[in-house]
C-alpha cells in the first residue's frame, strides 16, 4: 500500500477531513519553525485539545497523555471506552487516555496507573503510531527504504514499528538519523501525524465552511437557531450536509453559491427530523431506557443525523419490553441501541423494530454513525446558540 492510499484511508476515518492548506491555529511561538503548516491543520481539525491558549511549545517534548489525546483526536473510530487509571482525572483527557489504552494502542503500567506527564521517545512514539495502524489494518510494509543510520541503537520491542513507519516515509528525518531515545518534540509529533493523515485531495477548511453557512442561514432564516427549527447541520467526510424539512430550498442555494466559498463542499438534502426534532425524540429515548433499565446501565446518546435516528449507549443490551416502550414513545426504526464493546469482544447494536446484530466494525463502504462525527458542528452551533441566548 503506498503513502498516498494510506493517507486518503486515515484522512476518512479522521473527525474532519483532508488536509493541504488550512486556518492559522493561534500560538505565538511558532516563529521559529521552519513550516507551520502540519500545526495549523491539526489545529484547525480540532486534534490540538491538550494544547489550549496562545502558546504551542513546539519543542517541549510530548507527553503520554498528550499522545493519548492526539491519537484519539485524529480518529473517529476509536470507541470510548471506561477503564480507569489511578493518576488519570475524569474528563476529555481521561476519555482519550481510557479509549486508546482499552484498545491497548497506549497501554498503563502493571501497578494500575499511566503516567500521563512522562514525555515520549521518539521510538516509544513510533510504537504507538504503529499499534494504531495495527488497529486500522493498514500496519503492512510499503517499500523497501535503506536502514537508518543508528538502527542498531533502537530497542527490539520498537524496531519493527520503527522500521514500518520507515516503510511508509512517515518518520523520515534528513540525516537518516532516528535517534530512538531522544524525547519526541511536539513539533515534530505535529509533522508526524501531518504526514500520517494528509492526502492529495485539496484541503477544504471545516471551521471556515462552518463559519459562513452559518451566516448564511442566518440571512435566509433571521438566525441559525430558527433553522435548527426546520433542519439539521453535519458533516458526511468532507461534505457539509444541510438536512431541511420543508420549503423550497431554492433561495438558500443561491445564497450558498454565492456566499461561501467552497460552496461545492455544502449540499442540502430532504430530510424527516429538525435538529429540535432530536433533541425532542432524544429525551422521550433517554427517559425510556432509564425507567425501563435502570440509570447504571444507561452511558449517553447522540443524534446520528445521516441515518436519521437516536443513537443510544448502553453498557448492556435493554430488554424487549424497553424495546417495545421506545418503539410506543419513540417510533420504529429511530432509535438504535449500541453496547460499550469490552476489549476483545464485540458490540450488540438492536435496531427498535428491527433484528438486533453484532457491530464487528464499519465495512467498506459502510456509514456506520461514528459518535464524535457532529461534535465539531455541535460546537459551534451551541456557541452561537449561547450568543442567542444572552
Amino acid at each position: 500500500m503506498k503513502h498516498t492510499k494510506l493517507a486518503a484511508v486515515l484522512a476518512a476515518m479522521m473527525i474532519t477531513g483532508t488536509a493541504a492548506v488550512s486556518a492559522a491555529a493561534p500560538y505565538t511561538d511558532l516563529e521559529t519553525l521552519p513550516s507551520r503548516n502540519a500545526i495549523d491543520y491539526l489545529y484547525d481539525t480540532r486534534c490540538l485539545t491538550f494544547a489550549a491558549g496562545n502558546q504551542f511549545f513546539p519543542q517541549q517534548a510530548l507527553t503520554r497523555g498528550e499522545l493519548a489525546q492526539l491519537i484519539y483526536n485524529i480518529a473517529a473510530n476509536i470507541p470510548i471506552s471506561n477503564p480507569s487509571f489511578k493518576d488519570v482525572t475524569a474528563g476529555k483527557a481521561g476519555d482519550a487516555i481510557a479509549a486508546v489504552a482499552a484498545q491497548g494502542i497506549l497501554q498503563g503500567y502493571e501497578d494500575g496507573s499511566f503516567r500521563p506527564d512522562e514525555p515520549v521517545t521518539r521510538e516509544e512514539f513510533a510504537t504507538v503510531l504503529y499499534r494504531y495502524l495495527q488497529y486500522n489494518h493498514l500496519a503492512d510494509k510499503d517499500e523497501n527504504v535503506q536502514p537508518y543510520v543508528d538502527e542498531n541503537h533502537i530497542s527490539p520491542s520498537a524496531l519493527e514499528a520503527v522500521q514500518i513507519l520507515h516503510s511508509k516515509h512517515i518518520m523520515v528525518p534528513a540525516d537518516n538519523m532516528f535517534r530512538p531515545k531522544e524525547y519526541m518534540t511536539r513539533a515534530v509529533a505535529a509533522e508526524v501525524i501531518y504526514r500520517l493523515m494528509r492526502s492529495d485531495t485539496q484541503y477544504i477548511s471545516h471551521v471556515q465552511v462552518e463559519m459562513q453557512v452559518m451566516k448564511a442561514l442566518t440571512a435566509e432564516y433571521g438566525s441559525t437557531l430558527a433553522f435548527f427549527r426546520q433542519g439539521t447541520m453535519y458533516w458526511n467526510d468532507d461534505t457539509l450536509v444541510l438536512g431541511i424539512t420543508e420549503g423550497s430550498t431554492k433561495h438558500l442555494a443561491e445564497r450558498l453559491k454565492n456566499d461561501v466559498t467552497r460552496s461545492d463542499a455544502v449540499i442540502i438534502r430532504r430530510v424527516h427530523l429538525s435538529r429540535n426534532d432530536y433533541t425532542q425524540l432524544m429525551n422521550r429515548a433517554v427517559n425510556c431506557v432509564v425507567e425501563g433499565e435502570g440509570v447504571q446501565n444507561y452511558v449517553g446518546s447522540v443524534p446520528d443525523y445521516f441515518h436519521e435516528q437516536i443513537v443510544l449507549t448502553m453498557r448492556r443490551p435493554v430488554s424487549e419490553a424497553t424495546l417495545q416502550e421506545l418503539m410506543k414513545r419513540v417510533g420504529e426504526g429511530l432509535v438504535r441501541i449500541e453496547t460499550v464493546a469490552e476489549p476483545g469482544k464485540k458490540a450488540i447494536v438492536q435496531q427498535v423494530g428491527k433484528t438486533t446484530a453484532e457491530k464487528t466494525g464499519p465495512a467498506d463502504g459502510d456509514n456506520t454513525y461514528l459518535p464524535l462525527v457532529d461534535q465539531s458542528t455541535s460546537k459551534a452551533i451551541n456557541t452561537v446558540a449561547d450568543d442567542n441566548l444572552k
